[in-house]
């Protein structure tokens, strides 16, 4: 855990919203240094709508660090790129001496693999198959990460680590399988993350072909997915 801890402590830490150990929710303003010390100082206010925007502080290394639950180590904040900023917040943050959120540009995944998501929320097997082709890329990083620091990364728990576990399995069983046709595709357009007009550029097809080959590849894994649950006897959809 040591040389996680100091990842932490030189990772950067960005403007936006993180949700708590305890559930609660903040948003990060910005990073401040101390003219004295050097620390660097956390700003942030409570809640997500910023309806005061009372601003509070604490050291870096605090807002970095880990905390024990239930006997599992878990990040003291998880950045939550999912929730945006609403422009509203943005002017309650300019009303009071603060500068709205800065997008950053990035060309690595590091922030998205760190940010925690939830697993087995679609509400039908398509859904379920984009989000497992969608998803495969960062889940199957999230997974390394977590099996060499012996604790979970962007992941909620043990009960969803199980989940990505299995699923990403699953997933891989297929490519070798059933849909070894779709091996070349899936590693263009989800691993390469080639958009569907590129692929099809660089193949010399129009774009519907290319869209019909990502439609077919979904369902036919929904497919799969649906027989899964059938043989198990389980349902893996998110449940009313």
């Amino acid at each position: 855990m040591n040389g996680y801890e100091n990842m932490q402590r030189n990772r950067r830490v960005y403007a936006g919203f993180y949700r708590k150990y305890d559930s609660s929710w903040i948003y990060v303003i910005t990073v401040v240094k101390d003219v004295d010390t050097g620390a660097q100082h956390v700003i942030f206010h409570n809640g997500v709508d910023a309806c005061e925007c009372k601003a509070h502080s604490m050291t870096k290394e605090s807002f970095c660090e880990m905390v024990e639950v239930d006997g599992e180590w878990v990040d003291k904040f998880t950045r939550q790129t999912t929730t945006r900023i609403t422009d509203t917040h943005i002017e309650n943050l300019n009303d009071s001496g603060f500068d709205g959120p800065v997008r950053v540009h990035r060309k690595d995944e590091e922030v998205d693999v760190y940010s925690c998501r939830s697993y087995r929320t679609a509400k039908n097997y398509i859904d379920y198959a984009r989000d497992l082709l969608k998803n495969y890329k960062l889940d199957k990083k999230r997974y390394k990460l977590s099996m060499e620091q012996k604790r979970f990364i962007g992941i909620d728990g043990k009960t969803d680590f199980k989940m990505m576990e299995e699923d990403l399995a699953f997933l891989r069983d297929c490519l070798k399988t059933v849909l070894n046709q779709y091996v070349e595709f899936f590693k263009e357009r989800y691993i390469q993350g080639k958009s569907i007009r590129k692929y099809a550029e660089e193949h010399e097809i129009n774009r519907g072909s290319a869209e019909y080959l990502n439609n077919k590849l979904v369902r036919e894994l929904a497919g799969l997915l649906k027989s899964r649950d059938i043989s198990d006897g389980i349902c893996r959809l998110k449940q009313n």
